[in-house]
């Protein structure tokens, strides 16, 4: 069945290139299609229409009378919607609405306002979106930053590019992160000059919490 789709889908595109008659419909026939209905469920169809200028005009099931045109026989190929995933990831979609969005924030101060505001009840603070060169911060931000304004509670921010995480101190504690801690391969612990942990994990370090 895959490769009479590839083909009846070949022969679709071969179709269209090519032009068809003005004024003149394309029906392929005998297939086993699937469509979405208004209703948001599936429906079956059996002759698939496509006007002259390659727009889908019409679904029929088997058995329907058929219009004026020209037929292309799908031979019981499977025609489906085009599916067109853009790489989106629908859980971290979800986990995004749940957590605190620091993507607009244009300070350090701005972001910080918005976690004291925004932090959700119990457990650790989530959130992402945040990035120091839109801040002009000229840094990383620090544990102590994010200290201020978590009460307590660990933190977990994901930059904008899912590349590095902004943690505070108790995160690193719970983490056991010190300045003794090595770093993992494809990683990098942001570190002050006696190298303890600032508070910024990158890319492979981000799993140390």
């Amino acid at each position: 069945m895959r490769n009479r789709s590839v083909l009846v889908r070949a022969a679709i595109v071969t179709f269209l290139s090519a032009g068809a008659p003005a004024a003149s419909d394309t029906l392929f026939v005998n297939a086993n299609g699937y469509t979405v209905n208004d209703a948001g469920g599936l429906s079956r169809f059996a002759t698939l229409i496509i006007d002259d200028a390659g727009r889908v005009k019409a679904t029929l099931a088997s058995g329907a009378p058929l219009p004026a045109g020209r037929r292309v026989d799908a031979a019981g190929a499977t025609l489906l919607p085009g599916l067109i995933d853009a790489h989106g990831h629908v859980m971290a979609l979800g986990e995004a609405a749940l957590s605190i969005d620091l993507s607009s924030t244009v300070s350090l101060a701005e972001a910080q306002a918005r976690i004291k505001a925004g932090r959700p009840r119990g457990g650790w603070l989530r959130g992402a979106g945040w990035n120091q060169e839109r801040w002009q911060l000229g840094r990383f931000p620090t544990a102590a930053e994010l200290d201020t304004v978590s009460n307590g509670r660990p933190a977990f921010l994901e930059r904008v590019d899912g590349h590095a995480a902004w943690v505070n101190s108790e995160a690193l504690r719970r983490a056991n992160i010190t300045a003794a801690t090595p770093v993992p391969a494809g990683g990098r612990i942001e570190r002050d000059a006696a190298g303890a942990p600032t508070g910024v994990l990158v890319d492979a370090a981000m799993a140390l919490v």
